[in-house]
């Protein structure tokens, strides 16, 4: 007789790791096998189904046996030979384990589901790990996937430096690794086949372009500008910050980078940390510019500004520069009060990320880098990116 047990098992198809994220797992193939066979050795039909009935309504068959739900013999077979094929197909999918930041994220968030939908539709199995800037949970999230035997694991390294000894031991270990959004430390990369992502040094580069425009079509030769940046201990951040500083150096030699503020990304912290600058320059002829690090941090310091009431934009006042291209940096140059920012597109990345991972498991060749195409974004070119933009 088949066991209840077995169903439970062979149908709730899910376990849950250490961390709280379901994962996937394929019921045996032997189940399968057990139901047809009872199907078949009990020779349930739909002759004299109707038999005694008791109140939960159960009914009792041949050879005494009562089910709660009985299935007509050609039925059973038909759900049956389709549960194994499902079964045998999810069986053979590949399993990807993505390992991120907070998906909370506007511009992580966008990129996972981006990168779900489409390695769905290529047949992939993706399992999410999501960390709040944690290297220490997400170095242990990544020895996880590493021991559940993962086909492939892409990761958005929280830490280049705490993800190392992982990464390493999943080099021993045969798994794939690829990163995207930010790249591994140069002496580290050759732990992952590919990394996906940004050109960080081009959006710190188009960031300056970007203020030393704005601030020449105010006929401004020098002055003082401030930055708001992500995290500067490692990642995208220092990388950005070192563009901007060359190129402001090249094209704008006269201005002067007056203050760098890490705020690690936190636009609340960014705000106050702005309005600290803008108070603390004030007696001395103010601030020329802020680079607002992404288009949140940006808006940031746009919500300090006026909250000084001081002027944005314009002939004289206030230009504030941003980077990613974000929802409220969009707003921000409709409403004239943010004068750029860099076109980055998580669902390009993602999808170029998708087609990598599936070559890298087909056994194909793939490049040591994917860089995404960066733009400068103003008023005079906003309708060509808005919509893009606006995630």
């Amino acid at each position: 007789m088949l066991n209840a047990a077995i169903l439970r098992e062979s149908t709730s198809g899910y376990r849950q790791n250490q961390f709280g994220h379901e994962r996937g797992i394929q019921p045996t193939i032997k189940y399968i096998y057990k139901l047809v066979i009872f199907i078949t050795m009990k020779n349930v039909s739909c002759r004299g189904m109707i038999g005694r009935s008791g109140r939960g309504g159960s009914r009792e068959i041949q050879g005494g046996t009562t089910m709660k739900t009985l299935l007509c013999k050609p039925a059973a077979l038909a759900l049956a030979c389709a549960f194994a094929a499902n079964t045998a197909s999810a069986e053979n999918a590949k399993t990807i384990a993505l390992l991120v930041g907070p998906t909370q994220d506007a511009f992580i968030g966008t990129w996972v589901a981006t990168f779900e939908a489409g390695a769905k539709a290529q047949g992939m199995d993706v399992s999410v790990f999501s960390s709040p800037f944690d290297p220490a949970l997400q170095a242990r999230q990544f020895d996880d996937a590493v021991a559940q035997n993962f086909d492939g694991i892409i990761l958005q390294a929280i830490s280049q430096n705490a993800i190392v000894p992982s990464l390493t031991r999943a080099k021993e270990a045969d798994v794939p690794v690829l990163t995207a959004m930010a790249p591994l430390a140069e002496d580290s990369k050759t732990l992952a086949y590919s990394y996906i992502g940004e050109d960080s040094t081009t959006l710190g580069t188009l960031a300056a372009r970007a203020m030393a425009e704005a601030l020449a079509a105010q006929g401004k030769s020098s002055g003082r500008i401030a930055a708001i940046t992500g995290a500067l201990a490692e990642g995208v951040a220092p990388l950005r910050l070192d563009a901007f500083k060359k190129t402001l150096a090249e094209l704008a030699p006269d201005f002067e980078i007056v203050a760098i503020e890490d705020v690690k990304w936190n636009p609340v912290t960014g705000e106050q940390v702005t309005g600290q600058l803008l108070a603390r320059f004030a007696g001395t002829g103010g601030l020329d510019g802020i680079y607002g690090m992404n288009d949140r941090l940006a808006n940031a310091a746009v919500q300090a500004a006026e909250t000084a009431g001081i002027a944005l934009g314009g002939d004289d006042g206030l230009i504030i520069v941003g980077g990613n291209c974000q929802a409220p940096g969009i707003q921000g140059i409709m409403a004239g009060t943010i004068a750029a920012t860099v076109e980055m597109l998580p669902a390009v990345s993602a999808s170029t990320a998708v087609q990598v991972m599936q070559d890298l498991l087909n056994g194909g060749e793939v490049a040591p880098e994917y860089f995404e195409q960066h733009v400068i974004v103003t008023a005079d070119n906003l309708a060509d990116h808005a919509s893009a933009c606006s995630y």
